[in-house]
């Protein structure tokens, strides 16, 4: 029996268990190419910032730098928190790249893009650019983090045009953030109102978004808004998605690993048996 019938399954396994483990082994550079929009307000110095308590240190360190105490004033710390997101990240997409997770990787190119898109807040934060749900997501986290109610705004549909941004309730009332867009509060007398009031005065908040969004985008997008549940971070099954294939990616080379040395070593206990069926020609003696 040629080799490669006799020992298919073992080779299988081997080219499985090779191919499982280049993610790991190899870690394939990011060749992506971001253009800075020079309106947006981006500071590389902040990209060594790489997890939520390292965002939530830093931001606790500036309200102290400037003498922003959360407990009495919790506007303006909320504010601190804004802006610091707003230049830690640059508008992009961070997704999980073949190293970090191959199976969300691939269920991204082949099925749905938002399979590769990062939810985890501490994953974002490994990237510089984020999308408008994503620096959302670092932004409430960090208010999670430090007790500060917060609840998130959907804007349009699924299918386009959608916005994402978030509102937080201080002063017994809900106040509209926007870190990836980055309105320019300051054009208007009634900064970070909530949504409910620009939606009856429009005209200030298509005022803030001017050189941002156009009127008639704005227009579609507020055809249609949701509201999420007060204190609860969005995108929770993605999440478990991320990190239960996360866990596999490092199980079925493991798994692999087992079924290959399980297949080599019963084809070696095969072959022992059969040479034990094979009888010696021996001399027989006539008298």
């Amino acid at each position: 029996m040629p080799f490669i019938l006799r020992h298919k399954f073992s080779i299988l396994y081997f080219l499985l268990l090779v191919l499982s483990l280049l993610p790991i082994l190899v870690k394939f550079a990011n060749q992506r190419n971001f253009l800075r929009n020079e309106t947006e307000l981006y500071s590389p110095n902040l990209a060594t910032i790489n997890s939520v308590p390292e965002l939530v240190s830093f931001a606790d360190k500036l309200a102290l730098e400037r003498g922003v105490d959360l407990k009495t004033d919790t506007a303006a710390y909320v504010q601190l928190c804004s802006e610091l997101v707003e230049k830690r990240f640059r508008f992009g997409t961070a997704t999980y790249e073949i190293s970090d997770n191959w199976i969300a990787f691939f269920m991204g190119k082949l099925f749905w893009h938002h399979f590769e898109a990062i939810v985890d807040p501490n994953d974002i934060l490994k990237h510089s650019e984020g999308l408008c749900s994503q620096q959302t997501i670092v932004f409430l986290n960090l208010l999670k983090n430090k007790g500060i109610s917060f609840r998130t705004v959907g804007l349009g549909f699924k299918e386009g045009p959608g916005h994402f941004l978030s509102e937080v309730k201080y002063t017994n009332s809900w106040n509209l953030y926007d870190v990836s867009i980055e309105p320019k509060w300051a054009a208007i007398y009634s900064k970070n109102r909530s949504l409910e009031f620009y939606l009856k005065n429009k005209d200030l908040l298509y005022l803030v978004y001017e050189g941002k969004i156009s009127k008639e985008s704005f227009a579609l997008l507020l055809r249609k808004v949701e509201y999420g549940k007060p204190n609860t971070l969005p995108a929770k099954n993605m999440l478990l998605f991320h990190h239960l294939t996360h866990s596999l990616t490092f199980i079925f080379p493991v798994l692999l690993s087992w079924l290959f040395f399980l297949s080599i070593s019963k084809s070696r206990r095969k072959k022992k048996i059969e040479a034990l069926k094979v009888t010696p020609l021996t001399k027989i003696n006539s008298f």
